[in-house]
């Protein structure tokens, strides 16, 4: 599946600035891009369509009604909907940040699931928007997908932090294992409709795939 390429024209301008800072939308669509034309995702395809009910889910392109934050912090406050819209409104994050892929393929909808679904195991996971907290993310995402991507993003922030104090080093590796550890325990996160949940406690949900207090 993946594509014939050049290495002397893959375009690694996402991953050379991610090096430096916190990437933007187009620098992980540009890291992710390479990783397609190289054949690297397709490994990640392979690793997730190998668990039965993950290949179930994505070959049954699942797609959510699209709902407003708004009226998602109407829903009850212990609600998974509620909690999810006040961290997107707290930390002003784009619900739309990433930029998804249009193909209708296995591994575009896999891509694009991993996009959509991010912030929402923020909340799941209690991990925050820090960069400790996103290394956080980017173990848990890798342990569960396989996904090149987010051990890049991973790797990257571990670099940055060379130059930072021990305390955030310590912080971040703290995070980066215990993120491993959650996406090894728990349910296969990509299996779960999230957007039928918006009403679910968030706390019955976390029990329920097996995120412990």
């Amino acid at each position: 599946m993946h594509e014939t390429w050049d290495a002397d024209q893959l375009d690694l301008t996402g991953f050379i600035h991610y090096m430096h800072e916190p990437g933007t939308a187009s620098d992980n669509a540009s890291i992710s891009r390479v990783f397609t034309q190289i054949g690297v995702n397709d490994k990640m395809l392979a690793f997730v369509m190998s668990n039965p009910q993950l290949a179930a889910f994505i070959r049954s392109r699942y797609q959510p009604v699209p709902i407003e934050l708004e009226l998602l912090l109407k829903l009850p406050l212990e609600s998974f909907g509620h909690q999810w819209a006040a961290f997107m409104q707290q930390h002003h994050l784009n619900p739309h940040f990433f930029q998804n892929l249009q193909e209708h393929d296995d591994r575009s909808y896999l891509i694009n699931r991993l996009h959509d679904t991010h912030d929402m195991w923020h909340v799941l996971l209690d991990f925050d928007t820090s960069e400790a907290g996103e290394a956080g993310m980017n173990a848990f995402t890798y342990a569960q997908s396989g996904s090149p991507t987010t051990c890049m993003l991973m790797a990257a922030k571990l670099v940055r932090a060379i130059g930072g104090d021990e305390q955030t080093r310590r912080q971040m590796m703290h995070n980066i294992a215990r993120g491993y550890q959650l996406g090894i325990q728990a349910r296969p996160f990509l299996a779960v409709p999230w957007e039928d949940h918006w009403n679910t406690p968030l706390q019955q949900l976390k029990q329920l795939v097996g995120v412990k207090p």
